[in-house]
């Protein structure tokens, strides 16, 4: 059942300043980890881009990073929280490129990580958002 809490519980804000706070820096190492492991697997994209692979592969990883953040181990790290992932995979052929994002949220208790995996023609940009939520 929904409180329609905006905010943890006098009692509980200790404890949430401790433990229970979207620390980016914590997250940025799962997204790291589980991008690594997916591109550097995917070889055959490495040497010749395809936008359907890219497709995939974003999909893959957002996937992947999304059911870490949501396991009972990761779970821990930010209770309370509603996870978004978003990743953009893209070749790099001598452009410029700037992912941005828009959001309301509260300062205090909601925040974001990101993560880019580059290579001589490639690109992965990962970006998680957590947002309280009771």
């Amino acid at each position: 059942m929904n409180t329609y809490r905006l905010e943890p519980k006098e009692s509980e804000r200790y404890f949430y300043q401790a433990w229970g706070r979207f620390y980016p820096s914590r997250i940025r190492e799962i997204i790291k980890r589980e991008t690594d492991q997916i591109m550097q697997k995917e070889k055959d994209f490495a040497e010749k881009y395809s936008d359907e692979e890219a497709k995939r592969i974003a999909t893959e990883i957002s996937d992947q990073v999304r059911n870490v953040l949501k396991s009972t181990n990761e779970t821990a790290l930010i209770p309370r929280h509603k996870v978004i992932v978003q990743s953009v995979v893209g070749e790099k052929a001598g452009q410029g490129l700037k992912i941005t994002s828009k959001s309301l949220w509260h300062s205090e208790y909601d925040n974001s990580a990101t993560y880019t995996y580059e290579t001589d023609n490639r690109f992965c940009t990962v970006m998680v958002f957590g947002y309280y939520c009771e």
